[in-house]
């Protein structure tokens, strides 16, 4: 199945790149109890768009397991009554995606991504002729 991508956030990324971010996406690892030392990190972060037309939300997170990295991809649908939502409403919803909040995204880290309004098919209101 073909998704088209909208990346938010890669790790790996340059600064003036349009997935950097200052922020280090990163937490306190947590194994159904926090472990003390130990970082848990997000790789990638992004919105795809599938074939069908649903949407989902995709963060790849990882730490150290000593001679590799444990992890994996956290991919969950985007429920369609959310895009009946306002684009706040909605963003306020979508953060709470893929453990998105847990590695410090937030709601303004999102409206900063010039197009992601428009890959999630919101459009700006236009206001009548005339008006300021």
């Amino acid at each position: 199945m073909h998704k088209e991508k909208f990346m938010i956030y890669r790790r790996d990324a340059k600064k003036g790149e349009a997935t950097y971010s200052p922020k280090s996406h990163s937490a306190p690892h947590f194994e159904g109890h926090y472990v003390e030392g130990m970082e848990e990190w997000t790789s990638w972060y992004c919105f795809n768009k599938r074939d069908d037309g649903k949407y989902e939300a995709e963060l790849d997170e990882a730490w150290n397991e000593g001679s590799h990295y444990g992890g994996g991809t956290i991919c969950v649908d985007i429920p369609q009554e959310w895009f009946r939502l306002s684009y706040d409403e909605f963003l306020e919803r979508v953060i709470t995606l893929a453990a998105a909040s847990h590695y410090g995204f937030t709601i303004d880290d999102l409206k900063e991504k010039k197009g992601l309004k428009e890959f999630f098919g919101f459009e700006e209101k236009s206001s009548p002729e005339g008006e300021l």
